[in-house]
């Protein structure tokens, strides 16, 4: 088989064939509308097509981006568009091209690499683990006529909010500006945010205060995210007012993905608990380590952030092992797979100590997956 970087017609038959794998039917676009910075020209040199006899048999493809680790910024991969025909699966083709899509993604200094899939045994077999924490908020139209009261509560009134569906120039630089005050998900540039709000069967939903941005909802992206709300931001009364506004028309549950958030970076999550939502802590996706001396220097950077003192910590990778020591007292040992549960959870440590700055949290905001 041969593996190579596509040419603009391949990359038109592998959109093509990804979007017929995805089910996008006729008139829905397809997976370069939802997801454009992956198949866009300038990446193909991050895309990887199998070739036999000539012919387009399998795809994977990363798309490098620069996270936000609790405010500190760490390169990183998002792998997506893998698949491999279906007479030809089994025989190891998709692992090989996404083995090249880490090498590729390693010699661009990624620390880490994301993927989301349901096919997590496939990918632990080359070193993805399940890791990082999220909430899934299940938002019932039971529920809207509580939040208008906590909407009110806070301080904002229904009547006050103007809802809206249109994207304009307004739109992406407030919003853009809200979405950088976060510590956590993937640094964008305007032109970056502009592109993936309007990319794809994404809706985004707005409320404004006169001619402020008070809150805003994006939803829809690609076919796995339907009836979600995978990006978000506002101000808490606004937020209650926008998710009673979304319910009330659609009708039916919408769930809203969150980092988990402190009650002094976002109250609204704590607010949704107190009236009875349902919040459920979940795993953040699959995760594998490219990098580690860039994930050790992220800790280190994070502690004395925080006026730790980054010596207290060792972190070291030996014998297949890694192998923590806190303050030469605590001494602890990982598999890879442990060890990325203990930096960036579910896991928590047993240390009190340790738990004042662990575990980091990871987010991918659930636009920008691939």
């Amino acid at each position: 088989m041969e593996i190579k970087n596509p040419t603009p017609a391949e990359l038109t038959e592998i959109v093509g064939q990804i979007s017929k794998a995805f089910q996008y039917k006729e008139g829905e676009g397809s997976v370069a509308d939802d997801f454009p910075q992956l198949y866009q020209a300038s990446n193909s040199k991050n895309l990887w097509a199998g070739l036999e006899a000539g012919q387009l048999v399998a795809h994977a493809g990363f798309y490098p981006a620069e996270m936000k680790v609790e405010g500190i910024p760490l390169p990183v991969a998002g792998i997506g568009g893998v698949f491999s025909k279906p007479e030809l699966q089994g025989q190891g083709i998709a692992t090989a091209l996404v083995k090249k899509c880490l090498d590729e993604a390693q010699k661009q200094g990624c620390a880490l690499a994301f993927l989301w899939t349901d096919k997590h045994d496939f990918y632990a077999r080359m070193g993805f683990h399940l890791a990082g924490r999220q909430w899934t908020i299940a938002l019932d139209p039971k529920h809207a006529s509580l939040l208008t009261v906590r909407g009110e509560k806070s301080g904002i009134k229904r009547e006050s909010l103007r809802f809206s569906e249109e994207i304009n120039a307004e739109l992406l630089a407030e919003s853009y500006a809200r979405l950088q005050a976060y510590p956590v998900g993937i640094a964008r540039t305007p032109q970056e945010h502009a592109l993936l709000l309007n990319s794809g069967a994404c809706q985004v939903i707005s409320a404004w205060a006169g001619k402020d941005l008070a809150a805003y909802f994006v939803m829809g992206k690609g076919k796995d995210l339907q009836n979600y709300v995978h990006e978000w931001a506002g101000e808490e009364g606004a937020l209650h007012q926008l998710a009673a506004h979304v319910l009330e028309k659609a009708g039916h549950p919408v769930f809203v993905l969150s980092p988990q958030f402190m009650p002094d970076e976002v109250n609204w999550i704590y607010s949704l608990d107190e009236i009875g939502v349902p919040l459920r802590p979940e795993q953040m996706g699959l995760v594998k380590l490219l990098d580690f001396m860039k994930v050790k220097r992220l800790v280190g950077d994070y502690m004395t952030r925080l006026g730790l003192n980054a010596s207290d910590l060792k972190l070291e990778q030996r014998d297949g092992q890694y192998h923590i020591e806190w303050r030469q007292k605590t001494r602890l040992h990982f598999s890879e797979k442990d060890f990325l549960r203990f930096l960036f959870g579910p896991d928590m440590p047993t240390h009190q100590e340790l738990k004042a700055f662990l575990p980091l949290r990871l987010w991918y905001w659930g636009m920008d997956s691939v």
